[in-house]
């Protein structure tokens, strides 16, 4: 541009200006002003500085003793640099400024699962454009993994052993036989490059001795392996906690199986000879038993027979040790007529295993010539039997 200076007449009785033109942020002048002072009337015109364009001119003029800007009125603005460009797996977001004007400054991310590759994650506009190159994002990668000792690797697809991953790819272990998998079975490469989780571990399948409330088991070892088999004793009142045909469990990768446990044992319906339950429990055993430990149950006996306390009925309740007390109907003994003599007690019937005295009328004895004997009422009846006969 071409600095125009205009000189008054020495006649102008108007000031001078005694500093250079005024200094600006955006503009400076043309030429080199530093002689002042300047004669009212002296133009100054103003070029942009880098990175700013202008429309129009920008003038000064001197008048009376201030520098002041011609009309119209104007300034230079910062020069556009268009839009800085996309970068694939990635965006950017304006940090400094609210345009795409010089001065402005946009960082680039990259989307989840992608990691910057270049060196710069930001352009800035500069006076000759933007700043190096568009960043580039590529996809981030998990290191190569080795299988684990008595392991392997399982991944669907086709793979290559030691090669990198890419974000989102999962791999599988699994352990070759009488061996299980310590860890987590399945890795997936993160984000972030790393695996989320540590390569899991391939142990020997070893079964520890189990702890048998109630019970105990053989053979004894110090640790069992995959396919040994123990055998479960449970103590009376216990029964093996799985209903299998053999009381066995086997190691396994997951333990015993079934596990080795006893659990209180059940009360099944009480078959009694000679007597029976009360008639709910008889008509309903298919939906009552087996019953569990505390229920209760009543029993009675036929005709005949008697209840061990004599009692018509007796209330029996479901323990560890089965039914208490245990169901029995006992033979009973008549208060027969005794020929030539007589029992001195009043009842009616006796319990099993009673002895009873009779005594003789006078003029008879017993077998034993005794004047009084003892029977003893058993299943089969009055034993001895007892007999009056002439002395």
């Amino acid at each position: 541009m071409v600095i125009i200076c205009e000189f008054p007449s020495s006649k102008s009785p108007l000031g001078s200006c005694e500093e250079p033109p005024p200094r600006r942020v955006k503009e400076v002048p043309t030429e080199r002003w530093e002689q002042p002072p300047y004669p009212h009337g002296t133009r100054v015109t103003y070029k942009c500085r880098p990175g700013y364009i202008k429309l129009g001119r920008i003038v000064f003029e001197c008048v009376d003793g201030t520098w002041k800007q011609q009309l119209p009125v104007t300034e230079c603005r910062n020069k556009p640099c268009g839009h800085p460009g996309d970068t694939e797996f990635g965006f950017f977001e304006l940090t400094s400024g609210s345009e795409f004007v010089f001065g402005a400054r946009v960082e680039y991310r990259c989307n989840e699962g992608y990691r910057m590759l270049s060196q710069r994650n930001y352009r800035e506009c500069q006076a000759d454009g933007w700043s190096n190159d568009i960043p580039h994002c590529e996809v981030a990668k998990c290191p190569p993994v080795q299988a684990p000792e008595n392991g392997r690797i399982i991944m669907t697809g086709a793979f290559e052993l030691g090669r990198e991953y890419s974000f989102g790819q999962l791999i599988n272990f699994e352990c070759n036989e009488k061996y299980q998998l310590v860890g987590s079975k399945e890795l997936i490469c993160s984000s972030d490059g790393k695996w989320n989780t540590d390569v899991p571990q391939c142990q020997e399948i070893i079964c520890f001795p189990p702890r048998i409330p109630n019970g105990n088991f053989r053979p004894q070892e110090d640790n069992y392996r995959e396919g040994d088999t123990i055998t479960v004793q449970c103590n009376p009142g216990y029964r093996f906690k799985t209903l299998t045909a053999e009381n066995t469990a086997e190691c396994t990768k997951n333990g015993w199986v079934p596990d080795p446990g006893c659990v209180q044992k059940p009360c099944d319906y009480p078959v009694i000879e000679n007597g029976k339950l009360s008639r709910s429990l008889e008509y309903g055993k298919d939906r009552y038993f087996p019953m569990s430990l505390g229920q209760h149950a009543t029993y009675m006996c036929n005709y005949g027979y008697s209840t061990p306390s004599g009692s018509p009925q007796v209330h029996m309740v479901c323990s560890e040790r089965g039914w208490l007390p245990q169901p029995k109907c006992l033979k009973k003994c008549q208060n027969i007529h005794l020929d030539n003599g007589y029992f001195p007690l009043e009842r009616k019937t006796f319990r099993l295993q009673e002895k009873v005295t009779y005594t003789c009328h006078t003029g008879f004895v017993t077998p034993e010539g005794q004047e009084t004997g003892e029977v003893q009422c058993q299943k089969s009846g009055w034993t001895p039997p007892p007999k009056c006969i002439s002395e």
